[in-house]
Formats: C-alpha cells, structure tokens, sequence
C-alpha cells in the first residue's frame, strides 16, 4: 500500500461519515486537511519521538525558529575552547586579522606553513599523519584541512582575489562581536553550505543527509556507548531510501555500504571535529574493519538543546 493510500485508508476509518456521500467536497477537504495536520503533529513510530512536522523541519530548517535543535545563548569561553573546528577557523580568522592576507599556493591551496600550525596544536589529527604513514602536512593530505579551507571559501566575512584570501568588510565588522556569533556561522557554513561529499569524493548525500536528526539522536541515547552502526540504522529506519548502494566516486562500479559513509561523514568529520562525540574503537585490528563505538560528551548538552 502506498503512502498516499495508507493516510486514505486512515482518514476514512477516523471519519467514516465521508464515505456516505452526503457531504460537500468543501466539507471533506476541511475534514481531511484538519486530519493531516493532526497527524503531522502526532509523533512518528519511526522518528524516535519527533513528528513528522518536526522531521521536516529538522530536515529542512535545522537552524530556523521552529526547529527542536537549538543553540543555547549561555556560551562560555572555555564551553567553544572545546570546539576544534571552531577553534581552528578562529585561527585562520585571526591569521587574515593579523596579516590582512592568506596568500594561497599556486595550486590553490593553504600555505605549508600555515597547515603545520594549524596541524601542530593537535586540537584535531589524523591517524596516517600520528602513525607516520604519511609524511607531509599540507592541505592534501589532511582532511580537516581542506574541511576549513573550504569553510574559509564559503564564509561571507572573506573574498578570495588573485589568489589570496582577504577579510571583507563584513568580516572586519563580524570578527569584533562575540564568539558565538561567529560559532553559530560556522556550524551553519558546514552543516548547510559545505559539501561533505567533497572530502572523499563520493556521489551521495549519505551521512550529511539528515545530520541535525543524527544529533538528536546522540543527544538523546548517546549517555551510552553505542556502536556508529546503531545511530545509521536509525537513520534508516527514518528514511529507508538510504540504504540504496552507494557507488563509489573513485572506482566506477564498486558501491559503499551506508553505515561506512555514515560513519565517515557524520561521526568522524562532524560530530567528532565539533567536539560532540567521543570515539574509541573495539578492537584494535585495523582502520574500517574494527567496530567504532561513540557516546557524546558534556559538550553536546551544553552546546545545543532540543524541544522535545
């Protein structure tokens, strides 16, 4: 049965008066509309206790005023000091601030040595670079990095001319006012700006779809340590379509499974970069192969709180 056809059926067996033929088609469409409006504020089996209305903002609108998820206004120094991406883009801020420029490689790219400062304060490594299986710090190389120099691209506080980023007007203003107004532009930039696709050259949505629901969530079962499988399978069960295969960018007719996307995109270069997550894995036997268990850290309560 399809969905159109199951809220049909249900809204007959909740006025079945509409089958007798005796009311105006005024009448039955004020009767079905209340129907779908009551039933789009009732919470959903398979949406942990969201309703669909909810959902679609939370998918739609994460950061708008009738979102569950909201930025709490009581943000400490020391509470975004425990943000490394944050904290990292604040750095590079600072930098334009300091020298008024971020004069780019020929290739494009950030400076080496602006990439080994930034890698060196260690408020976010990598395990390649930590096992020293790769050698040279630079933009290519480091995922976080090319995460905030995209992020760096995107801001509306810089302009990027002859290759060199600078500070705009509107940065030079925005960067005087209080950090979490720049903490709220930065999630917003990488939640809804960025393309998280862009830091592994997958052609899918997978992980970054849904994100703010992904949060919920953690918020809500993550006191726990908890497999990353448990929170993609709730995902799933949220929205089946994403278990689809997903065809992997860089060797045509090979697929990914969702749970390994999943668990790259929102666990790892997400939810972990922010500072929102704890990781540790299972076992010890390889990268992919060993179990990645998560629970969420005070930041998360502290941070974000959700109207449920």
């Amino acid at each position: 049965m399809g969905v159109a056809q199951e809220i049909w059926q249900a809204f007959i067996r909740a006025h079945p008066e509409v089958t007798s033929g005796q009311l105006s088609l005024e009448e039955v469409n004020r009767k079905m509309a209340a129907f779908t409006q009551a039933r789009n504020q009732q919470p959903h089996p398979d949406f942990e206790g969201l309703s669909p209305e909810q959902m679609h903002t939370l998918l739609h609108d994460p950061w708008g005023t009738g979102s569950v998820l909201h930025l709490r206004d009581d943000q400490t120094d020391s509470l975004l000091d425990q943000i490394p991406f944050f904290v990292l883009m604040e750095s590079l801020y600072q930098h334009l601030r300091t020298d008024s420029l971020i004069k780019l490689t020929p290739k494009g790219n950030l400076p080496l040595a602006l990439c080994r400062s930034l890698y060196e304060r260690k408020l976010l490594v990598q395990d390649d670079i930590e096992r020293g299986i790769t050698k040279k710090i630079c933009e290519d190389n480091v995922r976080f990095l090319q995460a905030l120099k995209a992020c760096l691209s995107l801001s509306p506080y810089v302009k990027k001319r002859q290759n060199a980023f600078s500070l705009t007007k509107l940065g030079q203003q925005a960067l005087s006012k209080e950090r979490a107004v720049h903490v709220r532009q930065v999630l917003q930039e990488y939640t809804l700006r960025f393309n998280w696709a862009y830091l592994d050259d997958t052609p899918t949505d997978a992980g970054h779809f849904g994100w703010a629901y992904s949060l919920y969530l953690v918020h809500r079962y993550g006191t726990q340590w908890r497999d990353t499988d448990f929170y993609a399978t709730k995902l799933l069960t949220a929205f089946p379509h994403l278990r689809e295969p997903i065809a992997l960018g860089r060797l045509p007719g090979y697929s990914l499974e969702f749970e390994r996307v999943y668990r790259w995109r929102f666990v790892e270069q997400f939810a972990s970069w922010f500072g929102l997550i704890e990781r540790r894995k299972e076992h010890q036997s390889g990268f992919y192969d060993a179990p990645l268990l998560l629970r969420k850290t005070p930041l998360l309560d502290q941070l974000f709180h959700f109207t449920v």
